[in-house]
């Protein structure tokens, strides 16, 4: 019996294409049997609220949690990691993105000791690899409109036909290029959603949503303040459009459903704390005949791989998803980084997680978490100064 002895967390910041260079933080979990190492991901940390933890110190904190503790034990798991870090009812709780790391880790132990991938853990896949809605981020500039348009070009290229596009900055240039994106390309884009990420109330979202539902898109996504399940369902009764949003906690999920303010749950592995959180929100959404789709803070290969093995386990997940972390940024931390086929994740396969850590790559990014530059606009937007700056 296997028994977990230490925690290792590894702070790194890794780049993305657009210049936005975002911490995140890799965890090892390493245990009394020789080698035997499970691993998760801490994605994406540079989000607001604009701090970050004391790395050292919760590496110390995890290791006196988790000593000793039997990964096969996932009820004590849970319970531990709940218990010291309890859902905040927030989308960028960094109390659930430090859970989730761990969870995972978790997980992948559990499937290397057992010789079974995570999916097969979580019941066996009903798919072999999970659609994907490929992001456009908010126009700003005029530029941005053209700049989009090209990345729409490429990405069809390279096999992605599925779009999710982020509104509610500057909504003039949103319909500019929501219109010019559908004269340019016709049906060759399918527009899976407007993100509208809570900026504007539900009275302003329908206004947009009204002037633009000619251009064909399939659902849209937090039309309405942060927690207000009233202006969600006053959407999906005005635009009479399937309604989105994200779901950061078990009693969230179950306003949602009690309010019937949406007709799909986002759900990310990020938000809820990891994997075992999120098999709660799952069921959640099977008992009240509501589809999900995975969501995603853009993780690098690690957390998508998990968070592929949950979405092709999970038959209430038909809705395309959004892990894309390992196209955005320029560096990685495994040997083999998450590979998309046609507009698909690919489901890796494997005991645990599927992927491999590589040492020279972590040692290369490896460094403090820090926040520099831009201002909360930018955090928000996902804005970053030129990859080439």
């Amino acid at each position: 019996m296997a028994r977990i002895t230490r925690v290792r967390l590894t702070a790194i910041n890794t780049p993305r294409t657009s210049g936005l260079v975002c911490g995140h933080v890799i965890v090892e979990l390493l245990t009394d049997v020789d080698g035997l190492i499970g691993v998760g991901e801490m994605s994406d940390l540079q989000h607001l609220p604009r701090f970050h933890v004391d790395v050292e110190d919760l590496e110390r904190t995890l290791t006196a949690i988790l000593s000793d503790l039997d990964p096969l034990n996932l009820n004590e798991a849970s319970r531990r990691l709940e218990e010291s870090f309890p859902q905040a009812g927030n989308l960028y709780d960094k109390s659930s993105v430090i859970k989730c790391g761990v969870d995972i880790a978790i997980w992948d132990l559990v499937g290397k000791l057992s010789g079974r991938s995570v999916s097969d853990l979580l019941g066996g896949r009903v798919r072999e690899s999970l659609p994907i809605a490929y992001p456009i981020f908010r126009q700003r500039t005029a530029r941005d409109v053209e700049a989009n348009l090209e990345l729409v070009a490429a990405k069809l290229a390279d096999g992605f036909s599925r779009f999710r596009v982020y509104v509610g900055r500057e909504l003039q240039l949103d319909e500019q290029f929501l219109r010019r994106a559908r004269a340019d390309f016709g049906d060759a884009v399918r527009i899976k959603s407007l993100d509208f990420s809570n900026l504007l109330d539900a009275r302003d979202a329908c206004a947009f949503i009204e002037r633009t539902r000619d251009l064909d898109y399939e659902l849209v996504e937090a039309p309405a303040r942060s927690g207000d399940s009233a202006g969600l369902a006053y959407v999906r009764d005005r635009a009479l459009l399937p309604v989105s949003e994200h779901v950061y906690s078990d009693r969230w999920a179950l306003e949602l459903v009690t309010a019937r303010a949406v007709d799909i749950l986002n759900v990310g592995l990020f938000a809820l704390g990891g994997i075992t959180p999120v098999r709660r929100v799952l069921a959640i959404a099977e008992a009240a005949g509501l589809r999900c789709l995975v969501g995603t803070t853009q993780e690098l290969s690690i957390g998508t791989a998990a968070a592929a093995h949950v979405g092709a386990s999970a038959s209430v997940v038909t809705v395309a998803s959004d892990p894309v972390g390992p196209l955005l940024y320029l560096e990685d931390v495994v040997r083999e980084k998450a590979r998309y086929a046609g507009g698909e994740l690919v489901v890796p396969t494997g005991p645990g997680l599927g992927v491999e850590l590589d040492r020279t790559r972590l040692d290369a990014v490896a460094g403090p978490l820090s926040w520099s530059g831009g201002g909360v606009v930018d955090v928000i937007d996902r804005i970053g100064a030129p990859a080439h700056a």
